[in-house]
């Protein structure tokens, strides 16, 4: 009997840690998921999907670091599926659900639902898996959750071209079950508290780099990547143009981290050369004690997003959360977290008209620029108005009151939209509601699960002279008793023995066989209590190994 609330995490390492050398937003997103779902999932049993035991164990690993009064955990894998009926749903960090809906029909599609997430969505490989939607055997109970509006306009978009383009090519209507809510992804608000310690290293901090106590500082969190997340160019000519119009001090502190050195020194040299008024402060992100204490340094938060690897942006709502007033641009998932004139200001984007960019999809598709070159090049030609920009900058650095009263106001709405104590159960409200659609539906059973990867001793049945069968009779050779182990521990014979009985298992079939003229394979598999396709694969391999010989048909 499964809980309706509860789910499967599909587990990788790589997707739920911030611990790596490349810091990504996903992985900020899956850490803080997992986190939230062990504080506010109230389950009293944790499911894991994943491949291999040595995950399941850093899985329950993790899980201790965080807490340790944690549910029990209990691992599912590949061949184990069937017991996905427990927790009901199979919760995938990631769009890519279309592999799950396959391996799911070799139990039945009504055994469990699917429940995938949108991250960045503008890669050739996510726009496959939405083209998935169309084709994999997904149904009604099954969700690819989009995390902001625009998110689920994109995917919808792609979704009614390749419809559009399968009905011309077979005709009839193509169904599209798969539900596609919209559920913003959260964080741990308690994590951006003001605490005595964030404030005493706020105080070091601005005094290690000389910076006044009328001084105003502008932040910026993530990676620092121009053609891959915000180009840096409109923050520093906004920047320069507010230090031009104010009596104050600026300094912009840049937290993240550089790929390369190239886009280093990109940034750097920019800075000095584009705003050269500001006192431009570069540290490290990745750093566990900069990442938990940055956001008390900052007097406001800036994030001039402009590229379409942008989905939906958790660091406006994480400096919402630290009480930080916003100036970020009017931009897919910002201008839905950021309210214009209360938690921040938005900046006025433009971008080249529709049908001016299918030059740039080709040379994408073919190989000839990278990913990051596409989505660079797209960010180019996108504009975000600098004057605009400057005005945000300039507005809140002359005016305390107001930045106190935008920083309250975001820091009430993430605790009361984007904490996980309230997206938790909103996730949990989900899965219940594609256990109800999935426990009302007919259950189905297929008689190829799927059709690309059908049994191969079905798909090649035509191959050799006969096949056998249970009616097939087999007989013992000679010196076949007392020899399996020899075939078995042999690397001739052993490449299969992992999906055998064991020698002595097999021995005792051999001896029931040596004490026959000849047997059916039916008889055989009636003798054992073994489903007859297992004993005809066995007796396959019997035969391969010269311990049995196969009668030929009359």
């Amino acid at each position: 009997m499964s809980n309706k609330r509860n789910a499967a995490i599909f587990y990788e390492q790589e997707g739920f840690s911030t611990g790596g050398e490349r810091l990504l937003g996903r992985q900020s997103a899956g850490e803080s998921f997992l986190k939230g779902y062990l504080k506010f999932g109230a389950q009293d049993q944790l499911y894991c999907y994943t491949d291999h035991p040595g995950k399941f164990k850093a899985f329950e690993s993790q899980i201790a670091s965080w807490s340790d009064q944690a549910p029990p955990s209990t691992w599912i894998n590949p061949m184990t599926l069937g017991r996905m009926s427990e927790p009901g749903c199979l919760f995938y960090s990631g769009p890519s659900i279309g592999p799950f809906a396959w391996q799911r029909r070799h139990i039945g599609s009504n055994s469990f639902s699917l429940c995938g997430l949108t991250h960045t969505i503008s890669s050739m490989e996510v726009m496959d898996t939405f083209g998935d939607l169309a084709i994999a055997p997904f149904e009604e109970w099954d969700a690819l959750i989009c995390t902001s509006v625009s998110v689920k306009k994109t995917v919808e978009h792609v979704l009614a071209n390749y419809s559009e383009y399968l009905e011309q090519r077979n005709g009839g209507k193509v169904k599209l079950p798969v539900q596609l809510p919209i559920i913003p992804l959260g964080i741990n608000c308690d994590d951006f508290a003001e605490t005595p310690e964030k404030l005493a290293w706020r105080k070091s901090f601005r005094e290690t780099h000389n910076i006044g106590a009328d001084d105003i500082v502008i932040l910026y969190v993530g990676r620092l990547a121009a053609h891959a997340k915000a180009h840096p160019l409109p923050m520093y000519q906004a920047l320069e143009i507010a230090a031009a119009k104010t009596n104050k001090k600026l300094h912009l502190v840049q937290a993240g981290w550089f790929a390369t050195a190239a886009i280093e020194n990109q940034f750097r040299s920019g800075a000095r050369k584009f705003c050269p008024s500001v006192n431009c402060i570069f540290v490290d992100g990745r750093d566990m004690d900069v990442r938990t204490n940055i956001w008390q340094a900052a007097d406001i938060f800036t994030s001039l997003s402009d590229n379409i690897q942008e989905t939906f942006g958790i660091t406006p709502v994480e400096a919402m959360a630290a009480g930080l007033p916003i100036v970020a641009t009017d931009w897919d998932g910002y201008r839905e977290t950021v309210r214009h004139g209360i938690d921040g200001l938005l900046v006025r984007t433009t971008m080249p008209a529709a049908g001016c960019g299918l030059d740039l999809a080709y040379r994408y598709q073919v190989g000839i620029d990278s990913y990051d070159r596409y989505v660079g090049q797209v960010g180019l030609f996108t504009n975000v108005d600098t004057q605009d920009c400057a005005n945000a900058y300039l507005t809140l650095i002359e005016d305390s009151a107001l930045r106190k009263k935008m920083g309250a106001a975001g820091k009430a709405r993430a605790n009361a939209v984007y904490d996980w104590n309230v997206l938790i159960p909103t996730y949990q409200d989900l899965w219940t509601d594609l256990a109800d659609r999935r426990t009302k539906a007919e259950t189905n059973a297929f008689r190829t699960p799927v059709p690309l990867r059908d049994d191969p001793f079905k798909l090649f049945a035509h191959y050799p002279t006969e096949q056998m069968k249970p009616q097939t009779r087999i007989r013992i050779c000679e010196n076949a008793v007392g020899n399996v182990e020899k075939y078995l521990g042999d690397t001739m014979g052993n490449g299969a023995s992992i999906i055998m009985p064991n020698a002595a298992t097999i021995e005792d079939f051999v001896k029931v066989i040596a004490d026959a003229d000849t047997m059916s394979l039916q008889e055989l598999a009636t003798a054992f209590k073994m489903p007859i396709g297992k004993m005809i694969r066995i007796a396959g391999w019997l035969a391969k190994m010269n311990l049995v010989s196969v009668v030929k048909a009359e």
